[in-house]
């Protein structure tokens, strides 16, 4: 019983994992300029200040030389000229692509591998009587019982 929880949590962690490489491939971060954030709308900005930090603005607005939006729940403003980088979140339709096919070939994979392991054998049973012992079905007949 125990090994049969710790593959499970194996599986639950081997999941999460590739959900969360799925996630970020999915994504890329792009420079935006700032005149763009007037054309096209952006939830959320990443903005790289002359002393390296880093700060996600949500909700940003350009007004003249002032960038302002949201940051941890405030509303917080800086001058264009204090941003060394901007960007934004944006999809990566050929990662997605690419980690879709990376997927399947391994689901397939895996299918195939369980599907043709030899030291298994055939495992179907046609039958359990009463006394609760399994009767295995003669082979290439999974619904006719050998004995």
């Amino acid at each position: 019983m125990k090994n049969s929880n710790v593959a499970w949590q194996r599986l639950a962690l081997l999941a999460g994992a590739v959900g969360l490489v799925s996630t970020a491939a999915c994504h890329t971060m792009q420079p935006i300029q700032p005149s763009q954030l007037i054309s096209t709308p952006v939830a959320r900005i990443w903005v790289t200040g002359a002393d390296r930090t880093t700060v996600v603005l949500h909700g940003p607005r350009l007004n003249g030389d002032t960038l302002g939006g949201f940051v941890d729940g405030q509303y917080r403003e800086m001058l264009l000229s204090d941003a060394r980088t901007i960007q934004h979140r944006a999809p990566a339709p050929g990662r997605t692509a690419a980690m879709g096919v990376i997927v399947g070939v391994a689901t397939l994979s895996t299918l195939i591998y369980f599907a043709n392991r030899s030291y298994v054998g055939d495992g179907v049973t046609c039958y359990t009587p009463r006394d609760g012992t399994p009767v295995p079905c003669c082979a290439g007949k999974s619904t006719i019982s050998c004995g």
